[in-house]
């Protein structure tokens, strides 16, 4: 009996120490995986493509499903939705360049300072509350009538509400990504697109229009679930008192927040505004046309992040150690990496535009020659844009981008009345606006350049030293 016990106590231990090994090994590929370039830039390109075709096959189900009416109801709320995101104004992206200058500072401490964790809670219920808010508003305006969408109006405040919860999203993704989390938030993203896109194609099979909605709720509040985990475990820990001590960190750093504010601003405006402009002129085709615009230009911006966001890690680190060879290497790498969704976009919409369209939208012609060509340039200009403000936002230089994009919003405000007083088509329109934004988009190059031959300079006057020294 002696000896069985022993064999089987042996036999135990030999076993729980396999399981911990293999637990080791796998937590350890893990983290090599998450520390790699490739592992990231796999990550996001897979999130760019399940984005573009959650998007396009859901509106071509709704087109179908629900008729082309009603898809402009949803494109009009999910515009409402996108300014309640803006309520941002900036403030993440100054949280970001602050909390990654203190890591990087620390050299990788474990946990966020006490400041650090204090204001992440306190931003992140801010923005939670202000989501919850205008899901309330319009709920009371959908049920007094104010508001009136027809039998869809639950269904719509549902995916209104799924569109808001990318307000504490943003909050918890620069956080985590702060303290070189990247990997993880991109896999977040993508469980909750491939169970977005699972919802979308169950409507293809007799999902209804009510229970899509529903379930793309709670989707959404599943990721931001796994993200308040995440931050957790990446040093964000709530503490007793931490919301009346980070509102306190929140009005100081308010206070200097002003060129945040008209970036995020104007940025937003110069985005969606003819969401608004052409809304107003009751065209439910024009709205349309401009959708389609926007959700396969934002689709290209999301693939230039693949390359941008990749390389930011190593761009924060060139500019904290101002190396401006490091800078340009890892910037170029970036602009590689965008290059290949770009020349994929314009041969997919010049080449068979006309076809793609027709089939999403169940009808030919709404997105015009022109268009097409419109959308084309575009992929270029935000090629060079995205690149560009990626990464000078992550190096804190909000001033140079708010100048040069309120001067291009002062730039769109020029068209939109000329539109008027001209009576424009939406073609002529969207060709000055593409026009507009190439102008804003080389406004940023010019400013990144700037900063690289700022870095440059105390290397030369290095070397012209060295070089005095060595003459006799």
């Amino acid at each position: 009996m002696t000896t069985s016990s022993d064999e089987v106590l042996v036999s135990g231990e030999s076993s729980g120490s396999s399981i911990a090994a293999d637990r080791s090994a796998l937590l350890h590929r893990l983290l090599r995986l998450s520390n790699g370039a490739f592992g990231l830039v796999a990550l996001k390109g897979a999130n760019s493509a399940l984005n573009a075709v959650t998007n396009f096959l859901l509106a071509y189900v709704l087109v179908r499903s629900i008729g082309i009416e009603s898809y402009a109801v949803i494109a009009s709320l999910l515009a409402v939705a996108a300014l309640v995101v803006q309520s941002d104004l900036g403030i993440t992206g100054l949280t970001f360049f602050k909390l990654r200058s203190h890591y990087l500072a620390e050299s990788g401490a474990r946990a966020a300072t006490p400041d650090d964790q204090d204001l992440v809670v306190t931003i992140v219920t801010l923005y939670i509350a202000v989501g919850l808010v205008a899901i309330l508003v319009l709920g009371l305006a959908l049920m007094s009538g104010i508001l009136q969408v027809g039998i869809y109006a639950v269904p719509y405040l549902l995916i209104f509400a799924g569109a808001v919860c990318a307000l504490p999203r943003m909050a918890l993704r620069v956080a985590i990504n702060a303290r070189d989390g990247f990997f993880w938030t991109e896999a977040v993203d993508l469980v909750r697109r491939l169970a977005s896109l699972a919802v979308t194609l169950a409507m293809l099979t007799g999902l209804s229009f009510e229970s899509y909605s529903a379930i793309s709720l709670g989707v959404w509040s599943v990721a931001i679930c796994a993200l308040l985990w995440l931050a957790r475990i990446h040093g964000f820990a709530p503490r007793k008192g931490a919301l009346r001590r980070g509102l306190t960190l929140l009005r100081a750093e308010i206070r200097g927040v002003g060129a945040t504010v008209l970036l995020s601003l104007s940025d937003f405006v110069i985005g969606v505004f003819p969401y608004y402009l052409l809304a107003a002129s009751r065209d439910a085709a024009a709205v349309v046309t401009f959708d389609m615009f926007y959700k396969v230009t934002r689709f290209a911006v999301l693939s230039y992040l693949i390359g941008a966001e990749s390389v930011l890690p190593q761009q924060t680190r060139a500019m904290h150690h101002a190396d401006a060879v490091g800078l340009m290497r890892a910037t170029a790498k970036g602009v590689l990496i965008g290059l290949l969704p770009m020349l994929a976009g314009i041969i997919a919409i010049a080449g068979f535009g006309e076809q793609i369209f027709g089939v999403i939208l169940n009808h030919a012609g709404i997105v015009s020659p022109v268009m097409r060509i419109a959308i084309c340039a575009m992929f270029a200009f935000m090629l060079v844009q995205t690149t560009c403000q990626i990464v000078l936002i992550g190096i804190g230089r909000f001033e140079e981008l708010a100048r040069r994009s309120c001067l291009t919003l002062a730039v769109m405000v020029v068209i939109s009345v000329l539109m008027v007083v001209l009576n424009w088509t939406t073609d002529t329109f969207i060709v000055a606006y593409v026009v507009a934004y190439g102008v804003g988009s080389l406004l940023y190059a010019q400013t990144l350049y700037s900063v690289i031959r700022a870095l440059h300079r105390p290397l030369e006057t290095t070397k012209m030293q060295e070089r005095a020294r060595l003459v006799p």
